[in-house]
């Protein structure tokens, strides 16, 4: 199980160009650090990186399976929670995205959606 004190060394050895972002923007806890993780992946589908996104919505699915409580909310609270504002947010852009997001992820997602309108 990965700790909050592990990730960021976990994050930056899975995407090695967010170890001076995590560095520099004084990551104090998981939720900066997923909030950096989902910045970047935002970028690089921007970018049309798609193979980058699509190692980063990996990471964050592993994140989710192997991370303590604590960045499993995280993942849930900030990363998928994000999914509506910078990737679904127009069609074309999810048409793009949504065959990168992983299973887990994408159920997290479709619950959170789900429960937001009760």
């Amino acid at each position: 199980m990965i700790s909050q004190q592990e990730l960021p060394g976990y994050v930056t050895n899975a995407v090695p160009e967010l170890t001076g972002i995590i560095e520099n923007s004084k990551c104090r806890n998981a939720y900066d650090v997923v909030r950096q993780l989902f910045k970047y992946t935002a970028t690089q589908v921007l970018s049309k990186n798609l193979a980058a996104a699509k190692a980063c919505l990996s990471l964050a699915e592993q994140l989710y399976d192997k991370g303590n409580t604590v960045i499993k909310n995280a993942i849930e609270n900030v990363y998928v929670y994000s999914f509506s504002h910078a990737f679904f947010c127009d069609e074309k852009r999810r048409r793009e995205v949504l065959p990168l997001v992983p299973v887990t992820l994408y159920n997290l997602y479709k619950k959170q959606v789900i429960n937001s309108h009760l």
